[in-house]
């Protein structure tokens, strides 16, 4: 990952509400989650809605949609594991 989509992705970062850090903290410990326990666990967490905080994170490409589940993005992961972003 170069500066420019470093630096772009870590912007993207500040930007987010506090219910979509939650989500994203939540996808760092656990990768790839069902859409059922993605959304129960996350309620028990906080989210208020937490369908809607999950299609903006994917839509912010984020969060990539599967077939019934939800995965962090492979970027998103990679910067996060070698220190170029903080959530």
């Amino acid at each position: 990952m170069d500066q420019s989509n470093k630096e772009k992705l870590q912007d993207l970062i500040r930007s987010l509400s506090e219910e979509e850090l939650t989500t994203l903290k939540y996808f760092l410990r656990c990768r790839s989650v069902g859409e059922i326990l993605a959304s129960r666990e996350l309620k028990s967490l906080g989210v208020r809605n937490p369908s809607k905080v999950l299609m903006r994170l994917v839509t912010l490409g984020l969060l990539k949609r599967g077939i019934g589940c939800y995965t962090i993005s492979r970027e998103l992961l990679e910067a996060y594991r070698q220190g170029m972003i903080r959530i």
